[in-house]
């Protein structure tokens, strides 16, 4: 395609990205623009990106492409697609920004990287809080203060700021009348040119100063990886540790790093080894670092180095120790002697040498220790193995699972595009639907069961000495039915096959009585469907219970007149159970019957019979005698 020449110059494959982009973008912000060889936007777009890399290089804001037909799922990772080619993203700190705009255009895309800069990287500064910004050097960090006449901030202020904002904290003074009149004075900003001032400690005094009609990025970051550390900062990580202390094998070229044992709240310790840092001129003045260590926050590094040298106290507070870091994993020390003393502490007020001031004793052994240590036969005599210091900035968990949240709905929303947004509100919706119709079905079932439960127990709980409360319950849970007109189809004719229906004759009298027996008796098959369970008043029923025998009687032997079935007495029915199948048209019937007076008379009769058998026995015996 014509004008291809620069997105192939600039293309970038997976492994360069996961290699060299991704890392950078957490000190430049990297600009990336997916393309293919077919595209007509692309095409159009190619004048447009030659633009914005004229605009973008001068300010410190990388850019580069990556061919979608090429590399399919970098694009993918992007969120680019063929039918929405060229994709524009914005890659800072390892977290990828969607380009929504449909117009591709180095105005629309300035804005959008302003935007995800935010306001909060360099805020505003005026004659009424600019002491409360300088003096915020406390968290480890130096200020810069950038002035202007313009009201917007240049887009490589910003980039700036993103780069450093690690070491460095940034302000923007714009120069007006009445607003930034003590800030102008005080320092001598000239206000016809845009001013750099870099603060360390002294806000009185900057360390750097840089004033130009166009302040270039080049000469900016001169300036401030020259001055990005206070004088006597604190190694609060890993990271500040190998930038301040780094690795040296070399005896003859090592650097060493005087680091202070103190808590954060000892400020009169920290400044006298800030002044006595600023003073140094002695040997290897520029291969000696002046660094503070809290002495909880770095507990285990500060324990490995009292117990490697036997001699030193268990407690190093406002302690001076020499390091040399060999290698990773070791680290060669010297303890200095003694506490290191107050400015009030000291002991004469003369310059001992022309090289240092030794305001006190501490002052003088430590200079002492450093002219030995850099000449030839200087040796730090202890070792000891170290282990990464731990992050005192680190985010706690709570905080990371919030940031990933937010990373992640921030991805999603980047990703979602208009003609995507209706089917997600779709499936977000149904699956709203679905949980609420469940929750309203839970709600009604347990409702019922609720309903269920209180009618049980109302049954279940003891009346008043009541009997036909206590058989109306047995009907309840048993669901008994009496056995009528009205009710003969359902419990008799039109059983299924296999189903019998069993029924308790009783009378109104022996109804409250012998009901809650039979109850008891076959509670056990209230889960077996093939029964049935009710009763029937005799004195209703007693026509068909006749005809119903008068069906057996022919089946008996030495069976009575059926004549006599006319005579039967209600009351001695009362009690008999009945199994009706009436499916396949047969009965089965069981009455009991107290056979006490019977079974003593056979008792009687047995016991009789064994008594004659032993007489008669005994009798047989004498005789044979």
């Amino acid at each position: 395609m014509p004008d291809s020449g620069l997105f192939h110059e600039q293309t970038i494959t997976l492994k360069g990205y996961e290699k060299n982009v991704l890392p950078a973008s957490a000190r430049t912000p990297q600009l990336i623009l997916t393309y293919s060889d077919w595209c007509m936007g692309c095409v159009r777009a190619a004048p447009m990106w030659k633009r914005l890399g004229e605009e973008m290089n001068p300010v410190g804001i990388s850019m580069s492409t990556v061919h979608a037909g090429r590399e399919p799922k970098l694009a993918r990772n992007f969120g680019a697609r063929t039918d929405s080619l060229p994709h524009l993203v914005l890659l800072m700190d390892g977290r990828i920004y969607q380009y929504r705009d449909e117009t591709l255009s180095v105005i629309n895309i300035i804005r959008f990287i302003r935007e995800k800069f935010g306001t909060q990287l360099i805020p505003r500064v005026d004659d009424s809080n600019y002491e409360d910004f300088l003096n915020g050097w406390r968290d480890n960090r130096v200020r810069v203060l950038i002035t202007g006449k313009a009201e917007v901030l240049r887009l490589r202020y910003l980039a700036l700021a993103y780069q450093y904002r690690r070491f460095a904290a940034f302000g923007y003074a714009r120069l007006i009348e009445g607003e930034t009149t003590q800030i102008q004075d005080r320092y001598n900003i000239p206000s016809t040119m845009d001013s750099m001032f870099v603060f360390r400690e002294e806000v009185d005094t900057p360390a750097a100063k840089l004033s130009m009609p166009d302040l270039p990025f080049s000469v900016m970051t001169d300036v401030l990886e020259a001055n990005k550390y206070l004088l006597l900062p604190r190694i609060s990580s890993q990271k500040i540790l190998d930038e301040l202390c780094p690795l040296d094998s070399s005896r003859v070229r090592r650097r060493l790093c005087v680091m202070l044992v103190a808590e954060e709240e000892d400020e009169d310790a920290q400044e006298s080894l800030r002044k006595y840092a600023k003073v140094y001129r002695g040997p290897g003045k520029d291969r000696v670092g002046f660094v503070y260590v809290s002495k909880k926050g770095q507990q285990a590094f500060v324990q490995a180095l009292i117990e490697a040298d036997e001699s030193m106290v268990k407690n190093p507070d406002r302690r001076l120790v020499i390091i040399w870091r060999r290698n990773l994993s070791s680290v060669s020390f010297l303890w200095i002697p003694g506490t290191w003393k107050r400015d009030e502490e000291s002991e004469n007020d003369g310059f001992a040498e022309d090289i240092l001031p030794p305001w006190n004793s501490s002052q003088y052994e430590l200079t002492a220790a450093l002219k030995r240590l850099f000449s030839d036969d200087g040796n730090l005599p202890n070792e000891t193995t170290m282990k990464e210091l731990v992050d005192e900035n680190a985010a706690g968990l709570l905080q990371r699972i919030y940031n990933r949240i937010l990373i992640l709905l921030e991805s999603i929303k980047d990703r979602i595009r208009k003609e995507d947004l209706l089917a997600a509100v779709s499936v977000i919706a149904t699956i709203v639907f679905i949980m609420a119709v469940a929750y309203v079905m839970a709600y009604l079932v347990s409702l019922e069961e609720e309903t269920i439960q209180a009618k049980r127990s109302k049954a279940t709980s003891p009346s008043s000495n009541s009997c036909a409360s206590t058989a109306s319950t047995a009907t309840l849970q048993l669901k008994m039915h009496e056995l009528r007109g009205e009710t003969y189809n359902g419990m008799v004719r039109l059983l299924k096959p296999g189903c019998r229906t069993i029924v308790l004759l009783l009378d109104k009298e022996t109804k409250a009585k012998i009901l809650p027996v039979f109850h008891r008796i076959v509670w056990p098959y209230r889960k077996n469907k093939t029964l049935m369970f009710g009763w029937m008043y005799v004195e209703r029923g007693l026509d068909w219970y006749k005809q119903l025998l008068s069906l057996a009687l022919p089946l008996w032997e030495g069976n009575p007149d059926p004549q006599q079935l006319e005579s039967i007495n209600p009351r001695n029915c009362i009690g008999t159970i009945l199994s009706l199948n009436g499916h396949r048209k047969y009965f089965c019937i069981y009455h009991a019957k107290h056979l006490e007076g019977q079974q003593r008379a056979a008792y009687a009769e047995a016991k009789n019979n064994g008594l004659r058998r032993r007489i008669g026995r005994s009798r047989g015996q004498k005789k044979e005698r």
